[in-house]
């Protein structure tokens, strides 16, 4: 899932004397962030080759821990190098800060597991949910104003979703309406737990957008810092609530390598190139760059994994990804206009 909100992006100022944002460098960080997020499903399933269906089922809540983890120790390192210790000891702590870094461990916890048990592209199809779930949460608790046109974009989503999951499918000539929970297939006997986790990830992320929204005062690495120490503590107790401890412990030094892999590729690059492209771009330009991490997800279920996607949910993907896109692209051509 892309974490373009996982830290709130710094606002770089352009004035005389001050830091000045270069695009480019931007660019380049959002787009190897961006990769480096979209790889989490294909590493994940290299760690768990060979565990059992079950065990799957609980994996990525010990996956995300370890993600998270390391996530946090690069951010302790940035802190660090950036020198921003005292902020760090200065910034008071916050519930709405808390709960952001709850929310996105939980959010990617459900996430590595949802694209063990469906496909990729579903997966990755229905973190991007949260955007729906965010502005649902806003409009009622902030009493943000919804426009017509956005109205029309998050019910794209919502359609969308409930095309990704099965609620709506076409079959026989003519559009089906319900969720067969039974509905399996030898290469996904789990799917429908796999795609509610699926939607679940777009909940919490939905939730962890939610929160970001407050204490903007807070640095960018201060920010994450505190974010991912306790999206760490939230994975922990969701591994010991979920108890994935037998999987762990039939990993092979084949799967500790695609673990490592996880930890480092898709937490400590993947969230350390965040940092560097927060710095450098707009919030409008980087978000719509972090949607570069669906293609390469689904690129790499359909090049390694030789998944196939079915006309409904190609268009259930495409509702999502185009009304999540549309409003941001809109922004962008509104402030260059």
């Amino acid at each position: 899932m892309s974490q373009s909100t996982a830290t709130t992006a710094a606002k770089a100022p352009t004035t005389a004397g001050e830091y000045v944002m270069n695009k480019k460098l931007g660019a380049i960080a959002m787009l190897l962030s961006a990769t480096g997020m979209g790889l989490v499903g294909t590493i994940s399933r290299g760690a768990t080759a060979g565990l059992a269906d079950a065990d799957k089922s609980v994996i990525g809540s010990f996956l995300a821990f370890g993600r998270m983890t390391t996530g946090c120790l690069g951010f302790l390192l940035i802190l660090w190098l950036t020198k921003k210790v005292g902020l760090f000891r200065s910034t008071k702590l916050s519930m709405t800060v808390i709960l952001g870094g709850v929310c996105i461990g939980l959010s990617l916890g459900f996430y590595i597991s949802s694209t063990l048990m469906t496909s990729i592209a579903n997966a990755v199809f229905l973190i991007y949910t949260g955007p729906l779930f965010c502005a649902i949460l806003a409009r009622i608790f902030r009493k943000e104003h919804i426009s017509a046109l956005a109205a029309v974009f998050l019910s794209l989503v919502f359609v969308g979703m409930l095309l990704t999951i099965g609620i709506i499918d076409f079959k026989n000539g003519g559009f089906v309406f319900g969720l067969d929970l039974s509905a399996t297939s030898t290469e996904y006997p789990n799917k429908a737990l796999g795609d509610l986790f699926g939607l679940l990830s777009g909940v919490f992320y939905g939730l962890a957008m939610f929160f970001y929204g407050y204490r903007k005062d807070i640095d960018s690495v201060v920010r994450g810092v505190w974010n991912f120490l306790w999206a760490a503590v939230a994975t922990l107790i969701m591994s010991i609530i979920l108890s994935p401890w037998h999987g762990v412990s039939t990993f092979t030094a084949y799967n500790w390598r695609w673990a490592v892999a996880l930890f480092l590729v898709c937490g400590l690059f993947a969230l350390g190139f965040l940092v560097v492209a927060g710095r450098n771009l707009p919030a409008v330009e980087y978000s719509t760059i972090a949607y570069w991490e669906c293609p390469v997800a689904i690129l790499c279920g359909l090049l390694v994994w030789g998944e196939s996607l079915t006309p409904v949910g190609v268009i259930g993907g495409l509702l999502i990804v185009g009304g999540g896109l549309a409003p941001i692209v809109l922004d962008m051509m509104k402030r260059r206009g």
